[in-house]
């Protein structure tokens, strides 16, 4: 979203030395075809041979939750995922209603593990797939059955995951020319609510950003800095040298 218009030159300036400063972290050359997700825009877009071929809206961590900037692979895809819930959200938002509801469980379609963590069987808080992909701080991309907290302005609503506004069709175009997996196989898969694990012929780059300003045909864009992460990166550009 655009800063207000009263928003001066300096600023603005200000916004654009720290974003440079961010755009100095990632490899000089960039693979050509990629998956790039800015969660200050909150917007996901796929490139094919250096060129914008898909792009869709995406949610992205809350400001207490915040998706970390990253560099990861799309390895798989997993139809039907399950949920393996994590120790954070069973400790602060299940075990609290468990003790208050015991049916909060089945209700949910969740089991308790051996290892005392829980699992949320398909169709799951995932929805209908999920992009893996191997990270530190457990962040991947995947689908959603709140479909409605796509409309909002601010889309600032997981727990540090990314969520998806047409995974479908990412998939697909990830898919394109593998092994027959067409829009008729996928929806087949679905259909069936089994779990099933596709290894991707050819892994594609990710790439998680935080940028605030933009550069496009019209011009030059900054964004609200949600986050609150450009003060504190502009005070270490000007600190004086150690």
């Amino acid at each position: 979203r655009p800063v207000s218009a009263d928003a001066t030159a300096e600023a603005r300036l200000r916004q654009i030395a720290v974003n440079l400063e961010r755009q100095r972290w990632l490899p000089r050359s960039l693979p050509a075809d990629r998956v790039w997700v800015n969660t200050a825009t909150a917007e996901l877009t796929l490139y094919r041979a250096d060129q914008p071929a898909f792009a869709t809206h995406v949610i992205v961590g809350q400001v207490d939750k915040q998706t970390p900037e990253f560099r990861t692979t799309i390895d798989s895809l997993l139809y039907n995922p399950p949920w393996n819930v994590p120790r954070s959200i069973i400790t602060s938002e299940i075990g609290p209603k468990l003790s208050q509801d015991p049916g909060y469980l089945a209700r949910h379609h969740m089991v308790m593990r051996h290892n005392g963590g829980i699992e949320q069987l398909p169709p799951s808080a995932l929805g209908q797939l999920k992009f893996e992909m191997a990270d530190r701080f457990d962040v991947y991309l995947h689908d959603t059955p709140a479909r409605t907290l796509f409309d909002a302005e601010k889309r600032t609503f997981s727990h540090g995951c990314i969520r998806i506004e047409r995974p479908l069709e990412l998939a697909q175009l990830l898919l394109d020319g593998q092994d027959g997996w067409d829009s008729s196989k996928i929806q087949e898969t679905l259909q069936t609510g089994k779990t099933v694990n596709i290894n991707l012929e050819h892994t594609l780059p990710v790439l998680i950003v935080y940028w605030t300003v933009s550069v496009g045909a019209s011009g030059v864009h900054t964004m609200q800095d949600f986050y609150s992460l450009d003060a504190p990166l502009l005070t270490a550009l000007n600190a004086p040298p150690r």
